[in-house]
Protein backbone atom coordinates (compact mmCIF):
# COMPACT_ATOMS: atom_id res chain seq x y z
CA UNK A 1 0.00 0.00 0.00
CA UNK A 2 1.28 3.40 -0.67
CA UNK A 3 2.46 5.46 1.98
CA UNK A 4 0.58 8.96 2.88
CA UNK A 5 2.54 11.95 3.02
CA UNK A 6 2.05 11.62 6.91
CA UNK A 7 3.54 8.31 6.63
CA UNK A 8 6.58 9.42 5.30
CA UNK A 9 6.94 12.48 7.17
CA UNK A 10 6.37 10.07 10.38
CA UNK A 11 9.17 8.11 9.01
CA UNK A 12 11.59 10.84 8.14
CA UNK A 13 10.74 12.35 11.81
CA UNK A 14 13.00 8.93 13.38
CA UNK A 15 15.91 10.96 11.33
CA UNK A 16 15.41 14.03 11.84
CA UNK A 17 14.19 14.11 15.83
CA UNK A 18 17.45 12.36 16.81
CA UNK A 19 17.15 13.39 20.79
CA UNK A 20 16.58 10.23 22.81
CA UNK A 21 13.86 11.60 24.55
CA UNK A 22 12.08 13.35 21.89
CA UNK A 23 8.61 12.90 21.09
CA UNK A 24 7.72 11.01 17.92
CA UNK A 25 4.08 11.74 16.52
CA UNK A 26 3.33 8.59 15.94
CA UNK A 27 3.55 7.69 19.63
CA UNK A 28 0.95 10.63 20.85
CA UNK A 29 -1.46 8.92 23.65
CA UNK A 30 -4.04 10.66 21.24
CA UNK A 31 -6.90 12.67 21.38
CA UNK A 32 -10.21 12.57 23.63
CA UNK A 33 -12.40 11.89 20.82
CA UNK A 34 -10.66 9.24 18.64
CA UNK A 35 -10.34 10.66 14.91
CA UNK A 36 -9.11 9.96 11.60
CA UNK A 37 -5.41 10.70 11.00
CA UNK A 38 -5.12 13.51 8.31
CA UNK A 39 -3.17 12.27 5.04
CA UNK A 40 -1.04 15.18 5.26
CA UNK A 41 -0.35 16.47 8.73
CA UNK A 42 1.14 14.85 11.86
CA UNK A 43 -0.81 14.92 14.79
CA UNK A 44 1.30 17.75 16.62
CA UNK A 45 1.46 19.87 13.30
CA UNK A 46 -2.95 19.67 12.94
CA UNK A 47 -3.23 20.97 16.73
CA UNK A 48 -0.79 23.61 16.09
CA UNK A 49 -2.78 24.93 12.86
CA UNK A 50 -6.51 24.64 15.25
CA UNK A 51 -5.29 26.75 17.51
CA UNK A 52 -3.76 29.24 15.07
CA UNK A 53 -6.94 29.58 13.23
CA UNK A 54 -9.16 29.35 16.34
CA UNK A 55 -11.27 32.25 17.39
CA UNK A 56 -9.68 32.45 21.22
CA UNK A 57 -6.22 32.97 19.48
CA UNK A 58 -7.68 35.65 17.34
CA UNK A 59 -8.65 37.24 20.30
CA UNK A 60 -5.39 37.36 22.16
CA UNK A 61 -4.11 40.25 19.81
CA UNK A 62 -5.79 42.56 21.64
CA UNK A 63 -5.25 40.93 25.03
CA UNK A 64 -2.76 42.96 27.31
CA UNK A 65 0.82 41.08 28.35
CA UNK A 66 1.71 43.84 31.50
CA UNK A 67 0.38 47.17 30.12
CA UNK A 68 -3.13 47.68 29.97
CA UNK A 69 -5.09 49.28 27.11
CA UNK A 70 -1.54 50.44 25.70
CA UNK A 71 -1.34 53.39 23.24
CA UNK A 72 1.80 52.40 22.03
CA UNK A 73 1.68 49.95 19.01
CA UNK A 74 4.79 48.64 19.83
CA UNK A 75 3.82 47.23 23.65
CA UNK A 76 3.64 43.46 23.72
CA UNK A 77 -0.12 41.98 23.79
CA UNK A 78 -0.76 38.32 24.60
CA UNK A 79 -0.68 37.05 21.08
CA UNK A 80 3.06 38.27 20.16
CA UNK A 81 4.24 36.53 23.36
CA UNK A 82 2.31 33.44 22.39
CA UNK A 83 4.27 33.71 18.92
CA UNK A 84 7.56 34.61 21.17
CA UNK A 85 7.35 31.40 22.77
CA UNK A 86 6.76 29.60 19.79
CA UNK A 87 9.76 30.86 17.77
CA UNK A 88 11.81 30.55 20.73
CA UNK A 89 11.12 27.11 21.55
CA UNK A 90 11.46 25.80 18.35
CA UNK A 91 14.87 27.29 18.03
CA UNK A 92 15.65 24.97 21.37
CA UNK A 93 13.91 21.97 20.17
CA UNK A 94 15.39 22.11 16.68
CA UNK A 95 18.91 22.69 17.56
CA UNK A 96 18.47 19.28 20.34
CA UNK A 97 16.63 17.18 17.96
CA UNK A 98 13.14 17.43 19.60
CA UNK A 99 9.56 18.00 17.97
CA UNK A 100 9.26 21.21 16.48
CA UNK A 101 5.63 20.96 15.54
CA UNK A 102 4.88 20.18 19.18
CA UNK A 103 6.44 22.94 20.91
CA UNK A 104 4.55 24.91 18.68
CA UNK A 105 1.41 23.79 19.11
CA UNK A 106 2.14 24.12 22.66
CA UNK A 107 3.77 27.43 22.68
CA UNK A 108 0.18 28.72 20.62
CA UNK A 109 -1.93 27.49 22.85
CA UNK A 110 -0.55 28.12 26.40
CA UNK A 111 -1.98 31.26 26.92
CA UNK A 112 -5.53 31.01 25.37
CA UNK A 113 -7.18 31.10 28.73
CA UNK A 114 -5.76 34.08 30.25
CA UNK A 115 -8.35 36.66 31.23
CA UNK A 116 -8.16 40.66 29.72
CA UNK A 117 -6.38 42.76 31.31
CA UNK A 118 -3.28 40.05 31.91
CA UNK A 119 -2.11 38.73 35.10
CA UNK A 120 -4.24 41.46 36.94
CA UNK A 121 -7.87 40.19 35.36
CA UNK A 122 -6.33 36.37 36.52
CA UNK A 123 -6.40 37.78 40.06
CA UNK A 124 -9.89 39.63 39.99
CA UNK A 125 -11.61 36.82 38.41
CA UNK A 126 -10.04 34.67 41.17
CA UNK A 127 -10.87 36.31 43.75
CA UNK A 128 -14.47 36.71 42.50
CA UNK A 129 -15.31 33.26 41.91
CA UNK A 130 -13.77 31.88 45.46
CA UNK A 131 -17.16 32.61 46.86
CA UNK A 132 -18.62 30.00 44.54
CA UNK A 133 -16.03 27.36 45.50
CA UNK A 134 -13.93 27.49 42.69
CA UNK A 135 -10.40 29.19 42.00
CA UNK A 136 -9.36 30.81 38.38
CA UNK A 137 -5.86 29.90 37.09
CA UNK A 138 -5.19 30.55 33.42
CA UNK A 139 -3.66 27.19 32.94
CA UNK A 140 -6.44 25.31 33.90
CA UNK A 141 -8.96 27.44 31.69
CA UNK A 142 -6.56 27.28 28.57
CA UNK A 143 -6.71 23.72 28.72
CA UNK A 144 -10.83 24.01 29.48
CA UNK A 145 -10.63 26.52 26.43
CA UNK A 146 -9.30 23.81 24.19
CA UNK A 147 -11.16 21.19 25.22
CA UNK A 148 -14.72 23.08 25.18
CA UNK A 149 -14.40 26.50 24.68
CA UNK A 150 -12.28 27.21 21.19
CA UNK A 151 -14.51 26.92 18.04
CA UNK A 152 -12.79 27.12 14.56
CA UNK A 153 -13.74 29.49 11.89
CA UNK A 154 -16.82 28.39 9.94
CA UNK A 155 -17.44 25.57 12.86
CA UNK A 156 -20.43 24.93 14.97
CA UNK A 157 -19.27 22.62 17.67
CA UNK A 158 -17.00 24.14 20.09
CA UNK A 159 -13.48 22.56 21.33
CA UNK A 160 -10.44 21.43 19.16
CA UNK A 161 -10.43 17.48 20.23
CA UNK A 162 -6.21 18.51 20.65
CA UNK A 163 -3.84 15.36 21.77
CA UNK A 164 -2.75 14.30 25.30
CA UNK A 165 1.05 15.68 24.42
CA UNK A 166 -0.22 19.44 23.77
CA UNK A 167 -3.27 19.70 26.26
CA UNK A 168 -0.58 18.35 29.06
CA UNK A 169 2.03 20.87 27.97
CA UNK A 170 -0.60 23.69 27.68
CA UNK A 171 -1.69 22.79 30.96
CA UNK A 172 1.67 22.12 33.15
CA UNK A 173 3.38 25.60 31.46
CA UNK A 174 3.26 27.60 34.65
CA UNK A 175 7.25 29.12 34.17
CA UNK A 176 6.99 31.60 37.10
CA UNK A 177 9.59 29.27 39.35
CA UNK A 178 12.51 29.63 40.64
CA UNK A 179 13.31 25.59 39.30
CA UNK A 180 16.93 25.92 37.11
CA UNK A 181 16.04 22.63 35.79
CA UNK A 182 12.41 20.80 34.57
CA UNK A 183 12.33 17.01 33.92
CA UNK A 184 9.58 15.37 32.60
CA UNK A 185 6.97 13.39 34.25
CA UNK A 186 6.74 10.64 31.70
CA UNK A 187 4.70 8.73 33.71
CA UNK A 188 1.50 11.13 33.55
CA UNK A 189 -2.25 9.86 33.64
CA UNK A 190 -4.06 11.43 30.68
CA UNK A 191 -7.13 11.37 32.90
CA UNK A 192 -5.78 13.45 35.02
CA UNK A 193 -4.89 16.63 33.73
CA UNK A 194 -7.88 18.54 34.97
CA UNK A 195 -5.84 18.00 38.74
CA UNK A 196 -2.79 19.75 37.46
CA UNK A 197 -1.42 22.43 39.87
CA UNK A 198 0.40 25.24 38.64
CA UNK A 199 4.00 25.05 40.00
CA UNK A 200 3.96 21.57 41.47
CA UNK A 201 2.82 19.18 38.21
CA UNK A 202 5.66 18.90 35.40
CA UNK A 203 4.82 18.47 31.97
CA UNK A 204 4.99 15.23 30.49
CA UNK A 205 7.43 15.82 27.65
CA UNK A 206 10.62 17.41 26.98
CA UNK A 207 9.04 19.58 24.65
CA UNK A 208 6.57 20.80 27.42
CA UNK A 209 9.36 21.59 29.53
CA UNK A 210 10.77 23.36 26.82
CA UNK A 211 7.65 25.55 26.21
CA UNK A 212 7.85 25.81 30.01
CA UNK A 213 10.96 27.58 30.81
CA UNK A 214 10.85 29.61 27.22
CA UNK A 215 8.08 31.08 28.73
CA UNK A 216 10.06 33.01 31.32
CA UNK A 217 12.76 33.95 28.34
CA UNK A 218 10.40 35.36 26.41
CA UNK A 219 8.43 37.49 28.90
CA UNK A 220 11.75 38.88 30.90
CA UNK A 221 13.28 40.31 27.99
CA UNK A 222 10.36 42.09 26.39
CA UNK A 223 8.97 43.14 29.42
CA UNK A 224 12.13 45.07 30.52
CA UNK A 225 12.42 46.10 27.07
CA UNK A 226 8.69 47.94 27.16
CA UNK A 227 9.37 48.99 30.49
CA UNK A 228 12.26 51.11 29.31
CA UNK A 229 10.26 52.12 26.10
CA UNK A 230 7.38 53.62 28.52
CA UNK A 231 9.70 55.19 30.62
CA UNK A 232 9.24 53.00 34.14
CA UNK A 233 12.69 52.78 34.52
CA UNK A 234 16.31 54.05 32.88
CA UNK A 235 19.10 51.26 31.80
CA UNK A 236 21.12 52.65 34.53
CA UNK A 237 18.50 50.84 36.85
CA UNK A 238 19.23 47.56 35.26
CA UNK A 239 20.87 45.48 38.35
CA UNK A 240 24.69 44.56 37.68
CA UNK A 241 24.50 40.83 37.32
CA UNK A 242 21.72 41.16 34.53
CA UNK A 243 23.76 43.85 32.41
CA UNK A 244 26.97 41.40 32.77
CA UNK A 245 25.13 38.17 32.49
CA UNK A 246 22.48 38.65 30.19
CA UNK A 247 22.67 42.07 28.65
CA UNK A 248 20.00 44.79 28.06
CA UNK A 249 17.95 44.35 25.49
CA UNK A 250 15.60 41.60 24.67
CA UNK A 251 17.27 40.02 21.75
CA UNK A 252 20.53 39.79 24.24
CA UNK A 253 18.99 38.42 26.60
CA UNK A 254 16.88 35.70 24.65
CA UNK A 255 20.43 34.87 23.16
CA UNK A 256 22.15 34.24 26.09
CA UNK A 257 18.90 32.26 27.99
CA UNK A 258 18.87 30.11 24.71
CA UNK A 259 22.27 29.13 24.83
CA UNK A 260 22.50 28.42 27.76
CA UNK A 261 19.49 26.03 27.70
CA UNK A 262 20.81 24.35 24.76
CA UNK A 263 24.31 23.93 26.35
CA UNK A 264 22.97 22.63 29.18
CA UNK A 265 20.24 20.10 27.63
CA UNK A 266 23.67 18.67 25.94
CA UNK A 267 25.04 18.12 29.44
CA UNK A 268 21.99 16.83 30.90
CA UNK A 269 19.53 15.10 28.37
CA UNK A 270 16.77 14.55 30.61
CA UNK A 271 16.48 17.98 31.47
CA UNK A 272 15.95 21.71 30.41
CA UNK A 273 16.81 24.88 32.20
CA UNK A 274 19.42 27.21 32.96
CA UNK A 275 23.19 26.92 34.63
CA UNK A 276 23.59 28.37 38.29
CA UNK A 277 24.89 31.83 37.13
CA UNK A 278 22.29 31.97 34.46
CA UNK A 279 19.59 31.19 36.81
CA UNK A 280 21.11 34.03 39.68
CA UNK A 281 20.70 36.66 36.89
CA UNK A 282 17.33 35.28 35.59
CA UNK A 283 15.98 35.11 39.20
CA UNK A 284 17.17 38.75 40.01
CA UNK A 285 16.03 40.05 36.50
CA UNK A 286 12.69 38.81 37.44
CA UNK A 287 12.61 40.19 40.82
CA UNK A 288 13.47 43.39 39.52
CA UNK A 289 11.04 43.71 36.76
CA UNK A 290 8.58 42.48 39.61
CA UNK A 291 9.09 45.39 41.82
CA UNK A 292 10.44 47.82 39.27
CA UNK A 293 7.70 47.19 36.48
CA UNK A 294 4.67 45.23 37.53
CA UNK A 295 4.40 47.13 41.08
CA UNK A 296 5.14 50.33 39.31
CA UNK A 297 2.86 52.74 40.70
CA UNK A 298 1.51 53.92 37.17
CA UNK A 299 0.82 50.09 36.09
CA UNK A 300 -0.86 49.50 39.64
CA UNK A 301 -3.13 52.14 38.83
CA UNK A 302 -4.50 50.86 35.71
CA UNK A 303 -4.34 47.37 37.16
CA UNK A 304 -7.13 48.66 40.20
CA UNK A 305 -9.35 49.77 37.73
CA UNK A 306 -9.39 46.35 35.66
CA UNK A 307 -10.11 44.95 39.53
CA UNK A 308 -12.86 46.86 39.29
CA UNK A 309 -14.04 46.23 36.10
CA UNK A 310 -14.01 42.87 35.69
CA UNK A 311 -15.66 42.14 39.67
CA UNK A 312 -18.56 44.46 38.93
CA UNK A 313 -18.94 42.80 35.40
CA UNK A 314 -19.00 39.45 36.87
CA UNK A 315 -21.80 40.36 39.09
CA UNK A 316 -23.81 41.72 37.00
CA UNK A 317 -23.60 39.20 34.41
CA UNK A 318 -24.46 36.28 37.38
CA UNK A 319 -27.02 38.53 38.73
CA UNK A 320 -28.41 38.59 35.09
CA UNK A 321 -27.74 34.92 34.39
CA UNK A 322 -29.15 33.99 37.98
CA UNK A 323 -32.38 35.81 37.99
CA UNK A 324 -33.47 34.57 34.54
CA UNK A 325 -33.71 38.62 33.60
CA UNK A 326 -34.84 39.12 30.11
CA UNK A 327 -33.17 41.76 27.78
CA UNK A 328 -33.20 45.31 29.23
CA UNK A 329 -35.09 47.94 27.17
CA UNK A 330 -35.54 45.69 23.98
CA UNK A 331 -35.12 47.36 20.47
CA UNK A 332 -36.02 45.46 16.95
CA UNK A 333 -32.61 45.10 15.47
CA UNK A 334 -30.36 46.19 18.43
CA UNK A 335 -28.45 44.12 20.12
CA UNK A 336 -27.24 44.92 24.03
CA UNK A 337 -24.21 42.88 25.80
CA UNK A 338 -26.44 41.17 27.69
CA UNK A 339 -28.04 40.23 24.33
CA UNK A 340 -24.57 38.43 23.09
CA UNK A 341 -24.38 36.95 26.82
CA UNK A 342 -27.63 35.16 26.65
CA UNK A 343 -26.98 33.95 23.47
CA UNK A 344 -23.10 32.72 24.91
CA UNK A 345 -25.16 31.03 27.52
CA UNK A 346 -27.26 28.86 25.58
CA UNK A 347 -23.82 26.78 24.09
CA UNK A 348 -23.20 26.18 27.72
CA UNK A 349 -26.28 24.87 29.03
CA UNK A 350 -24.46 22.26 31.39
CA UNK A 351 -21.67 24.17 33.19
CA UNK A 352 -22.54 26.17 36.59
CA UNK A 353 -23.94 29.72 36.00
CA UNK A 354 -20.89 30.77 37.65
CA UNK A 355 -18.59 28.98 35.40
CA UNK A 356 -20.49 30.52 32.21
CA UNK A 357 -20.08 33.84 33.46
CA UNK A 358 -16.43 33.26 34.15
CA UNK A 359 -16.03 31.48 30.50
CA UNK A 360 -17.39 34.72 28.85
CA UNK A 361 -15.68 37.03 30.58
CA UNK A 362 -12.32 35.59 30.50
CA UNK A 363 -12.42 35.67 26.66
CA UNK A 364 -13.00 38.92 26.31
CA UNK A 365 -10.26 41.14 24.95
CA UNK A 366 -9.15 44.45 27.08
CA UNK A 367 -11.18 46.27 25.07
CA UNK A 368 -13.91 44.61 24.89
CA UNK A 369 -14.30 44.29 28.56
CA UNK A 370 -14.42 48.09 28.82
CA UNK A 371 -16.73 48.11 26.29
CA UNK A 372 -19.40 45.63 28.45
CA UNK A 373 -18.83 47.81 31.47
CA UNK A 374 -19.44 51.20 29.98
CA UNK A 375 -22.83 49.69 28.91
CA UNK A 376 -23.86 48.12 31.68
CA UNK A 377 -22.78 50.50 33.94
CA UNK A 378 -22.67 54.04 32.57
CA UNK A 379 -25.89 55.31 32.30
CA UNK A 380 -26.59 56.74 28.82
CA UNK A 381 -29.20 59.82 28.01
CA UNK A 382 -32.37 59.57 26.45
CA UNK A 383 -32.69 60.03 22.79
Amino acid sequence: MKQTIRERREELERKIFFHPHATLSNNSKGRLNPEPPDPVRTVFERDGQRILYSLSFRRMRHKTQVFLLPENDHIATRMEHALYVASISMTVARALGLNTDLVNAIALGHDLGHAPFGHEGEKALNEVVKRYGFSFEHELHSLRTVDYLAKLIGKEKAGLNLTFEVRDGIVSHYGETAEPLVEPDTGKDPASLYETRRGRDRPATLEGCIVRVVDRVAYLGRDLEDALRAHLITEDDIPKIVKDTLGTTNGKIIGALVEDMIEGNIKHPKAVGFSDSINKAVRTLYEFNYERVYLNPRVKRYSENAHRILKLLFHRLYEHLDKGKETEDPKPNVFTQLDYFVRYTECEQDAEPAQVVLDFISGMTDNYAVRCFEELYIPKGIR
